[in-house]
């Protein structure tokens, strides 16, 4: 098993021994009195920490800050050569594909 595997199903135990520890009746305010077990209450707000830690925390995918081309089957001397040319040229095109731009 994986390190964090192990660390997160040792945490989740330690919430489960914790929350069934506190089976007791409670009472809270919530714009009214509430009363009700302190298992509802802990497991609640465990879940809401939870979801919000999952939101605020979340890895977003990094864009790179340049986009290239690279291919890994051309030579050193290849690519020497095709950058030294325009992207856009159509130098390197056959006569058949140059009819078929000029009628876009």
């Amino acid at each position: 098993m994986k390190p964090k595997t192990i660390i997160i199903a040792i945490l989740l135990a330690l919430v489960a021994i914790v929350l069934f520890k506190n089976k007791e009746e409670s009472s809270f305010w919530l714009f009214t009195e509430i009363r009700t077990s302190k298992l509802i209450i802990l497991g609640s707000f465990f879940i809401i920490g939870v979801a919000t830690g999952g939101i605020v925390f979340r890895r977003r995918k990094k864009h790179p800050k340049e986009y290239g081309i690279s291919n890994p089957n051309v030579s050193e001397a290849q690519a020497d050569t095709t950058l030294e040319q325009h992207p856009y040229s159509t130098s390197h095109l056959s006569e058949e594909d140059r009819d078929f731009i000029r009628r876009d």
